[in-house]
This record gives structure tokens, sequence and C-alpha cells, in this order.
């Protein structure tokens, strides 16, 4: 194995221009990390990452010992496992963390492969610690899979070491093994589905202190639109709260909108703007998304999801099943149980999951994270005055900005949406601002007509309006 890695090193040295490393030159620090690595993982024992927090305060607060989670949000016994599972994602492991588990039984781990070693690296380049990342994460996998393999060909009371730590994981996790006759095809359904996670404990603690500037608000516009506060956790679950978030299917923003749907909420995206960037206006727009996915959907554990996959598969799910059952009964977990379609199942169940995960991260959020110390931005000159405008004349971007950067240091940041700072942008623009703008030149939208119409719609208010120079 060590020769295989010692050839993919130079490999990697060819491919991204860096010169070619002779053998007897060659630096001991790719095999020492590497070897590292095998011992604490592949060649150790069963391991789990350090934890963060001590299994007693996980459990306090997956109860909402506080009780500061909305009873909307109270966990199903049907998702129980899956939440606990991602708490630990984002609460237990960093994303130099990656956790070896069953995509079905989320509550079976395998072991966590901790590349801390490999990322604090800084000989190596950081192409090939994501080529020797996936190497090593792939070759675990196999190493299970043969070790699940064995076990459904073996007596289970007499096995090696390794096949024992499997077999511990499986029944710590509290998952049936069959009788005989059946654990053939029992054991192979667990090789086949074994999965990788990235720890995610620094994303979502940077998204913590990312979002503290912006939640003035979004928790009086949450209430301004009738709309829970856990619904904030819809941005931490889809960017870690990031503006910059790009998705390789074209999602963008903190609310990660796909195109289609952000142009039937926010001003039609172009080559000089896209609203999904923009943290306010996509945020109002997300608000807007979230009410008709609750009118559609009536109840809260549909309209989640359907945030992620839309609302079209799980009415038609409602609509078949409420020949059995009422249709205000029929929640996201009886439709699991009893309703098989390609658009619901892993992806539907552990949106919700991931969700109800971080209402509580976000609720605890000062036991699970150091947060002691950390000081409030103040690069808004008036968060709780952030107010979205409607340009009543044409704007050049870059001279708005420029204006206000004297004193709005982040009033780049709050009119992200804007791609091309050097245009003339058309009356009836939206922008946003911190500061009070000139009421001759730009018009203020107010809580009210927030609610009245989508973003995209907000130029109509000024329709009647002149521009006053």
């Amino acid at each position: 194995m060590i020769k295989r890695i010692y050839f993919l090193f130079i490999l990697l040295v060819s491919q991204v221009g860096m010169t070619w490393v002779p053998p007897e030159s060659f630096d001991s620090a790719y095999i020492e990390v590497e070897e590292a690595i095998l011992s604490a993982t592949i060649k150790g024992h069963f391991k789990t990452a350090t934890d963060s927090l001590q299994n007693k305060l996980v459990d306090q607060i997956i109860n909402d010992y506080q009780n500061k989670v909305n009873d909307d949000f109270n966990i199903p016994k049907y998702f129980e496992s899956s939440v606990r599972f991602w708490f630990s994602i984002y609460t237990q492991y960093n994303s130099d963390q990656i956790v070896i588990h069953d995509s079905e039984e989320l509550g079976l781990t395998y072991n966590v492969i901790d590349f801390g070693e490999l990322e604090s690296h800084s000989k190596i380049h950081r192409f090939a610690k994501a080529k020797l990342r996936s190497h090593l994460s792939n070759e675990y996998i196999k190493r299970i899979k043969n070790i699940l393999t064995s076990l459904s060909k073996k007596n289970l009371s007499k096995l090696t070491r390794e096949e024992d730590q499997i077999l511990k994981a499986i029944k710590n996790a509290q998952v049936k093994i069959p009788k005989k006759k059946y654990q053939k095809e029992f054991f192979k359904k667990l090789a086949d589905n074994i999965r990788t996670q990235t720890g995610q404990r620094d994303k979502i603690f940077a998204g913590v202190v990312r979002s503290k500037p912006y939640l003035p608000f979004i928790e009086k516009q949450l209430k301004n639109f009738k709309l829970p506060k856990e619904m904030i956790s819809i941005a931490f679950l889809e960017s870690s709260f990031n503006i910059k978030a790009k998705s390789k299917v074209a999602a963008s923003g903190i609310w990660q909108f796909m195109p289609f749907i952000g142009n039937l909420f926010m001003p039609k995206i172009n080559k000089y703007s896209d609203y999904r960037q923009n943290p306010i206006i996509s945020t109002l727009a997300s608000f807007h998304l979230m009410k008709e996915n609750k009118l559609i959907l009536k109840r809260w554990d549909l309209a989640v999801p359907a945030y992620n996959s839309g609302p079209k598969h799980l009415k038609r799910a409602i609509k078949k099943l409420s020949k059995k059952k009422k249709e205000k009964d029929i929640g996201l977990d009886y439709i699991l149980e009893n309703y098989s379609h390609e658009h619901i199942g892993f992806a539907s169940k552990n949106f919700f999951s991931e969700f109800l995960a971080l209402t509580r991260v976000l609720a605890y959020k000062d036991l699970i994270y150091p947060l002691k110390g950390i000081a409030d931005d103040t690069s808004f000159t008036d968060p709780a005055n952030i107010g979205v405008y409607v340009t009543k004349c044409k704007v050049n971007a870059r001279r708005y900005l420029k204006l206000l950067s004297k004193n709005s240091p982040k009033i780049d940041e709050l009119n992200y949406h804007f791609k091309i700072k050097n245009h003339i942008y058309p009356r009836g623009t939206l922008v946003v601002s911190d500061r009070k703008l000139n009421k001759k030149k730009y018009y203020k939208i107010s809580d009210k007509e927030f609610k009245k119409r989508f973003p995209k719609n907000y130029y109509t208010f000024i329709r009647r309006q002149k521009c006053n120079r």
C-alpha cells in the first residue's frame, strides 16, 4: 500500500506542476503522515473521535431539557436515531474527520477516520491531501466490506478481533441481527449501505459566528411572517450561513436557492445581478417559500423537507395514504414507513432529521460552542434597522457602495447580489442598507409590504413615484 501511495504522490506532483522528486530524496513526511493515520484508523482498534460534549449533556439537549424548541419540532420516535447521528456530525466531529456509517441505520457507526495530522501538514499540497483522504477512506470502506462479507459466512461465536469489533458496533447501534439462514443477506446489505460523512462542527460554529450580525433582522422578520424561530436552521443546514456558498448543482446563497425557484420569488437572475446571494433579500424570499409550503402541506414536518425537494411528491403521497388514514394525521414518518417513491426517501428523511438536530444545536449553541469571548460584529452601523430599498432612479453600483462604505463597512456583503459593480442598474433595482437612505431616490419597504409581495415584485411599490434628484 505504501508503494501505491508513493506513486499516487508522484502522479499528483506532475499534475500540479511541482518538480519531480526522485525516490532517494522523496520527503518521508508523506509516509509518516500516512502511517500515523493508518495506525490510528485502519490498523488500529475501533475508535471514535474525542467527544466534544458529555453524553449526559447530549441527551439533555436532544430532549430539549430547557424547553427552548417549539413543540411542532418534537422528535418522533422514527427519527430519533438519525437526529442523534446528525447532532453528532454538527457538534462532535470537525471537517478533518470522516465518519464511516450505515446509510439506513444512521446509528450504526463503524469508525471515524481523523485526518487532522494530514490537514495540518504544511509540506503536502492541498490536492495531494484530498487525494490521500479519498484513498484512505476507500481503503477503510473496502476493509469493512470484506469483514462484513466474512461475517456472512462465519459462525458468529468464532471471530477475529476485527470481526468482533464490527459485530459489537452493529449490536451497540441496536441493529437486530437475524437468524443464521438470513445472515448472509443481512451482512451483504450492510456492506452495500456503507457511507461516509464529513464532520461539520467547525463549519456550524463558523456559521453561528457569521450569522450574529444578521440575527436582529432575521428574528424580527420571522415574527413578522409568523414563522417559528426554528426555521433559521435551514440556512445552517443548507450553507452553514455562508453568503458565498454555491453548490455543484447551481444552488446559491445562504438559503441555497436553485435558479428556477429563485426566479419565482426574486428578481430574475441575469449577468449583472443574482439576488440569491443577497443575505437579506434571499431571506425574505425563503420565508415566502416556507409559508407557501406550510399552506400546501399543513404540517411543518412536511413543509420543512419540501423546502429541499418541493411539495409535489409529498402531496401525492398524502393523497394516496389518505384512503387509510385522515390527512391531518399523516406525517413524514408515516409517509416514509408506508409510501415508496424515488423522490421520497433518504434525502427527505435526512433533511428533516438534520433540521431537527440543528434546532437543538442553535437553541443550545452557548453550551455547545466556545462562544464566550467572541465579540459581537460591529461592522453593521445599526443591524436592527437593516432596510431593503427600491431605487427610484438609476443607480451606479460602485458609486452606491463607495458612498456608504465609510460608515457601513459591510455594505458590500449586504449587496452581494451585484455581480458587476461598474454597471448602471435600472430604476426598480433592490438595494440593502444599514443606514437610512435619501427618500427622494430610495423607497424603503415596510414590514407589512415584505409580507404582501414576493421580492421580485417589490419594484411595483414605486410605480407612481418619480426620481427626485
